[in-house]
């Protein structure tokens, strides 16, 4: 099975980790002793962050944070014709009447996406 794959914290843990390693004033391999780690590991890691904490990563946990905080970022649009549809991923489906606040629309959807996936009914 594999190890998981690596997070915004074990990124910005072994960034730390190098800057450390280079105001030591350590060997290698007294380093890694003292850090408990291999010298693989070690080199796999300079290779991960040659080029900083990939920036991907860094909005994915930004985003990640933000859905947790329960703050809801809104695209401006404008509806004429036809209500509100929103089909959430858990298969929920939201439709509302045009004109409904935002206040709303966002404890609606909220309450539609804390449900459990949708099954449909057997026949």
């Amino acid at each position: 099975m594999g190890r998981p794959p690596s997070d915004l914290d074990e990124y910005l843990d072994w960034q730390a980790r190098l800057e450390s390693y280079k105001a030591s004033g350590l060997s290698l391999d007294e380093f890694c002793l003292r850090e408990g780690v291999s010298r693989s590991t070690f080199y796999r890691w300079v290779d991960r962050l040659k080029d900083g904490v990939p920036e991907s990563m860094v909005a994915e946990e930004a985003a990640r944070k933000r859905a947790e905080s329960g703050e809801a970022v809104f695209v401006p649009i404008s509806l004429k014709a036809s209500p509100v549809e929103i089909e959430l991923p858990n298969g929920g489906v939201v439709r509302l009447p045009l004109g409904i606040g935002q206040v709303a629309l966002v404890e609606v959807i909220r309450a539609v996406g804390a449900l459990r996936p949708w099954k449909a009914p057997k026949s």
